[in-house]
């Protein structure tokens, strides 16, 4: 039988298995074997964030963790994501987590909230907050600019991506990380010429911003195909989506139903890259301001260093902070032995 016909059976082989299926695949040698990857251990229902999920690679960032490790965007591959999902389901913690990360790593964070900004008074003066239709307006319209400049010194240099870029010359350029809390509010604005120009923005961005090193990263509470037109959706690759009640949310964002079947976790999604995976994401809690105070100093050292600017190797040095002793059991090293997560 082909896969597809084994993907309609899902749900009665489980019954028959007594297991969860994570995914039905055909052998890459035989197309006659079909393999089916159970769960062997379920995933964790709450993970707090720790510095020691951070990925060394300067261009990921962590999001939870699957049944086969650790997941993270990478944005050299998916430069763009979407992260859906309905309220209280854990997406504005993601937005955090990565945010926190994206500091860590030396980005230039953008954050455009029409909520002021209050879900993430942690990175109060690490981060730029837009929160009015000019303003934000403006910002991407300067993102599109930058991403025109970066294009031409890229011309002169012979060079097509920002890694490439940043070894021959000494002009280092930062990526920088547009978060977007709520698209749909952005793009809903009753103002026909504004909306043309928040659109316009978003699309070029979406399509010629992923050499350049900048990159969107938007937030949607309810998926319309409305606001999501199919210029924008065909160039954000990347999909992270919680559960929706109904089906056609998780179709818009998936192409399929799978998030409508979802365990009601919080902070259980579907991430959606080269292959489809369920996670449960990273907790990061506002009860330890600290971060996001290691976070600033670390990012405002930086900007007014110009050495450090011109040597990307000294963006992932540890920061110099006093240990405490539960710090000093934390690798910085990524380490696949999950033990010290629980089910709860």
């Amino acid at each position: 039988m082909p896969p597809n016909k084994w993907h309609s059976k899902k749900e009665t082989m489980e019954m028959y298995f007594n297991t969860k299926i994570i995914d039905i695949k055909q052998d890459t040698y035989d197309n006659r074997i079909i393999q089916l990857i159970l769960e062997k251990e379920p995933l964790s229902n709450h993970i707090n964030w720790n510095d020691r999920y951070m990925d060394e690679a300067q261009n990921k960032l962590s999001i939870g963790v699957g049944y086969f490790g650790i997941v993270s965007m990478d944005l050299e591959k998916h430069p763009h994501s979407f992260v859906a999902g309905e309220t209280g389901s854990g997406k504005s913690n993601i937005l955090k987590c990565m945010i926190y990360q994206s500091l860590i790593k030396n980005y230039d964070v953008i954050l455009i909230d029409f909520k002021r900004g209050v879900s993430f008074s942690n990175f109060e003066g690490a981060i730029t907050v837009y929160y009015e239709y000019d303003t934000a307006m403006k910002i991407l319209k300067e993102m599109v600019e930058e991403t025109k400049r970066r294009l031409d010194l890229f011309r002169e240099n012979k060079v097509d991506n920002i890694n490439a870029y940043n070894k021959v010359t000494i002009d280092y350029l930062h990526r920088k990380i547009i978060f977007i809390d709520e698209l749909a509010e952005l793009l809903k604005i009753r103002d026909k010429e504004i909306s043309r120009i928040l659109y316009d923005c978003i699309e070029t961005l979406a399509r010629l911003s992923r050499a350049v090193g900048i990159h969107l990263i938007m937030g949607i509470q309810r998926p319309d195909s409305t606001i999501i037109n199919g210029q924008i959706k065909n160039n954000v690759s990347f999909r992270i989506c919680g559960r929706f009640v109904d089906k056609e949310p998780s179709r818009i964002v998936l192409g399929n139903d799978m998030a409508s079947n979802l365990t009601n976790i919080k902070g259980r999604f579907i991430v959606k890259d080269d292959n489809l995976q369920e996670i449960q994401s990273f907790y990061y809690s506002d009860s330890s301001p600290y971060r996001a105070n290691k976070a600033t100093r670390n990012v405002l050292e930086d900007k007014n260093n110009k050495e450090s600017e011109m040597a990307p190797t000294s963006q992932n040095e540890p920061l110099e902070e006093p240990e405490t002793e539960e710090d000093t059991n934390v690798s910085k090293k990524l380490d696949f032995d999950f033990s010290d997560i629980k089910k709860v």
